[in-house]
Parts: structure tokens; C-alpha cells; sequence
């Protein structure tokens, strides 16, 4: 645990990770740039014949002008097309058309429309809330629970991009499972690579020795996203990754973090990464075939050292503990064999049976101050009981306020520290 320059606590390796998302546009070889730390994902700008070629627009407007704004200091040819890798990095669309001055072909996967539509629908106030809480968007900037970055980038949206002005603009050519394409009059060949949203795609420019993809992150890949998620299937994002590494790309340029180059290390690296998702799978049906619960699933899997060697399968962003608990979910379900959860009791009665047992709140109270710095798993869930049961004062919600923010400054993963001091901050 360390204290930053602005007063943020937070791990060590989690406050590095913000050196990653430094705001530049950087070369990647003669025609191709990509615009990184301006948000949460990259913009990648590629010259093509019939013109400049946009792949994804960021949040908002203001963030794809002000990628723009970098692709001018390097080229002033106009846009000819733009380009979605999934779902989620499609919102500064108009900026482009702006700058054009017309309308353009816009690339993208068939399910692209109806993923948009499905997180503004029924399921939206849970989706937003899990938004704000992952992402940390209403945390300070500065001070003990400032944000310090959200694991992909340094926010989820960039506060000099206000107000944030809608630009999404609906795919006009689509696509399914593969295509080969002329995009702006460069040849490109697609296939649907699902990742953290299943209408991701790798774009290959094999004249250029390009692919932009949505595959390899900059992070051990988020198999659980806390904010909550559909399933992620490590079995299709693990085809997704063996196409990628079978390209033999001179170049990987993600939607987010760094781009990686120099086919040796690319096949390396790469398939270290796809490594690591694949053990996540093996480990997680191997000990559950054995009869193993969810959290004895997250006690027993640890990922080998090897994969501490290089930050793309580090724990910056989620939790492996928590991985392994959502394939054992995706599979089979929520009921994990534990008799307990079988007709557990709501919350509050749970609480109180608890508090009870372990004679009484005064009791609890002093267990969890006693165990907030040396067995903080422990303080977290007896405060929990604390502050959810009917009975709960102030200084209830206080110990679990606390809990959560000793869990915070010390893990790596930037979704769980947000998550935290989101919650801590509500209490």
C-alpha cells in the first residue's frame, strides 16, 4: 500500500498501472496510429486508399474530437470510413462525420445494435449501477479513496470530455462470423472473436501486418466483471486468441492499453495470455468435477508464477478468485452444492442468527476491529452481518466502511478497489 502524490491509497502495482495510459498518439508503423489515454479504449486511425479508416469512436464526442484533434498533428488526409470492434467504444461516431463534412460507411458486427438496445433496456439500473460502482464514477479525484484508474484506462470517462455528448451511429455494413472486406478501398479480413461482449471482432489488414482486436488486454482478462455481465465463455474467447496468434501479425493493436509488436514477441506473449485463460478453464472444471464449491474453488486455484512475469496476466483489473467462481456459475448455475445455500435465509434475518450466535453485537464489533488488519476477509463478512441486520447504528455501517476500504488499498485490481470505496463511501 502506498500514498500517491494527490493523496490516493491505493497497491503499489495498481498506481504504476496508470503509467500505461499516458495520453499520445503513437506510430505503429508508417499509416497506422493509435490514440491511447484518451479514455477508456484506444482510437486506432489507419490510412487507406480512399482515405483515413476510424476504428472506434470512444464514449462521447468530445473524446473522439479530442482524438482527432492528435491524428491532425500526423495527418491531414479526411476520414473515409469508420470501424466498431464491439459494442461498448461507439459513441463519438458524429465526430468523424463532422470533420468529414459527409456521412461514411461504419463497419461492424451484426449484434452491435442490439447490444446497445439491450443494456438501455429492463436491465438498465442494474447495469448503470454497476457502471458506477466498477469504474469508480463518483469517486474524488484526489485524496485517500481518489480514483487512480479503472485497469483498462485512467477513467471510465475522461472529465475534460463534459457533458459527454452522444455520437453513436449504427453499423451501415455488417457482418457475422467472418468477411473479407474492402474498407476505404484497403483489404481487411474479419472474424468474430468474442471477448467481453460477444459481437467482438479482429480486423486483419494483412498488406500492413495489422490486426486491431478486442482479444488480448492489457490485464488478466476479466472472465467476471462486477459490475455484472453475461457469461464469458473462456472456451470462445480461447478460439478468438488462437486466431489472433495464427495471423503471425507484425503488429496487435487492442482497444486498450499499449500496442504490441515484433511477431517473436507477439507469439509469446500472446500465448502466455491465451495460457492463462486456459488454466483458468482447466483448474476451475478439474477441482469442480471433483466436487468443489465456489469458495473452495477460489481458495485452491492460484495462477502459476509464470504468469506474474508481464502485466497482460496480472490481477490490474479483476480477481482470479472470482473468475473461477463465475465459470463454476456459467456451467452450472448458482447453486454450488454448499447445503448452506440450499434456502439460505434473507440477509437480515442471516445477520441477526449470526450476531446472536456469536454473542452479540458488542462481541462482533470487537472481532472485527481485531481482524481488519490481519485477516480482512473474516472483518469484511461479520461486518456485513453488522450492517444488515435490522439493529444496525452508525458505527455498524462505519466497520464495514472500514473493512472495505482496507480491502481497496490493497489489492491490485482496480475494479475491486472501485467497487470498495464506492460501497465504503455509501455507508
Amino acid at each position: 500500500t502506498m500514498t500517491d502524490a494527490r493523496g490516493r491509497v491505493g497497491h503499489s502495482g495498481h498506481v504504476a498501472n496508470s503509467a500505461r495510459y499516458t495520453e499520445t498518439i503513437h506510430t505503429v508503423r508508417p499509416g497506422v496510429w493509435v490514440v491511447t489515454g484518451n479514455g477508456l479504449s484506444n482510437q486506432v486511425f489507419i490510412d487507406a486508399p480512399d482515405g483515413i479508416v476510424a476504428i472506434d469512436t470512444g464514449e462521447c464526442v468530445e473524446e473522439m474530437r479530442a482524438a482527432i484533434a492528435h491524428l491532425r498533428t500526423v495527418s491531414t488526409r479526411p476520414f473515409a470510413a469508420v470501424a466498431y470492434t464491439h459494442f461498448h467504444y461507439v459513441g463519438g461516431t458524429t465526430a468523424v462525420f463532422d470533420d468529414a463534412g459527409a456521412t461514411l460507411p461504419v463497419h461492424g458486427h451484426e449484434r452491435i445494435a442490439f447490444n446497445r438496445a439491450r443494456t438501455a433496456s429492463e436491465v438498465s439500473a442494474a447495469y448503470n449501477r454497476g457502471l458506477v460502482e466498477q469504474f469508480g464514477t463518483s469517486l474524488p479525484l484526489d485524496g485517500p479513496d481518489g480514483l487512480i484508474n479503472v485497469g483498462l484506462g485512467l477513467s471510465f470517462k475522461n472529465p475534460n470530455h463534459a457533458p459527454n455528448t452522444p455520437g453513436y451511429v449504427a453499423p451501415t455494413a455488417t457482418f457475422g462470423e467472418r468477411a473479407s472486406l474492402s474498407i476505404a478501398g484497403l483489404r481487411c479480413e474479419v472474424q468474430h472473436a468474442p471477448s467481453d461482449a460477444d459481437d467482438s471482432v479482429t480486423y486483419w489488414f494483412p498488406t500492413l501486418g495489422v490486426a486491431v482486436h478486442n482479444a488480448l488486454w492489457p490485464v488478466l482478462f476479466n472472465v467476471f466483471a462486477i459490475r455484472g455481465e453475461e457469461y464469458r465463455d473462456p472456451r470462445i474467447l480461447l478460439a478468438g486468441l488462437d486466431h489472433l496468434i495464427s495471423l503471425n501479425a507484425d503488429h496487435l493493436v487492442p482497444t486498450h492499453g499499449p500496442v504490441m509488436s515484433g511477431a517473436d514477441e507477439i507469439r509469446e506473449r500472446a500465448t502466455r495470455y491465451r495460457d492463462s485463460i486456459q488454466f483458468i478453464w482447466d483448474q476451475t472444471v478439474r477441482w469442480t468435477n471433483r466436487g468443489l464449491t465456489g469458495p473452495e474453488l477460489a481458495a485452491k486455484i492460484r495462477l502459476p508464477d509464470v504468469f506474474g512475469d508481464d502485466y497482460i496476466t496480472t490481477e490490474l483489473y479483476g480477481v482470479l478468485e472470482h473468475h473461477v467462481r463465475q465459470v463454476r456459475s456459467g456451467l452450472f448455475g448458482f447453486f454450488d452444492g454448499d447445503e448452506a445455500n440450499l434456502f439460505p435465509l434473507d440477509r437480515h434475518q442471516h445477520s441477526a442468527k449470526m450476531i446472536a450466535a456469536m454473542g452479540g453485537r458488542d462481541t462482533v464489533r470487537d472481532t472485527v476491529r481485531n481482524a481488519l488488519d490481519n485477516d480482512t476477509r473474516w472483518a469484511l463478512e461479520l461486518a456485513s452481518y453488522l450492517a444488515h441486520s435490522d439493529e444496525a447504528e452508525q458505527l455498524d455501517r462505519d466497520l464495514l466502511a472500514a473493512a472495505l476500504r482496507t480491502v481497496a488499498q490493497r489489492t491490485t485490481a482496480a475494479n475491486i478497489r472501485n467497487w470498495c470505496l464506492t460501497r465504503a463511501r455509501q455507508y
